[in-house]
């Protein structure tokens, strides 16, 4: 599992440096959407402590 997580997060860390040289508009987008995918993945974490 972590070298899955380790493996996303370089995946994740090259479209984003590759945005921000490229176009900061897209840059600003898809950091917008890593948040929200986040904030996603801690409700979920949250909600599956109570079922």
């Amino acid at each position: 599992m972590d070298e899955l997580i380790n493996k996303i997060i370089e995946e994740i860390e090259a479209s984003l440096n590759y945005y921000k040289e490229s176009d900061p508009v897209a840059h600003d987008g898809e950091m917008l959407g890593l948040q929200e995918a986040l904030d996603i993945i801690n409700d979920q974490l949250e909600i599956s402590k109570y079922t």
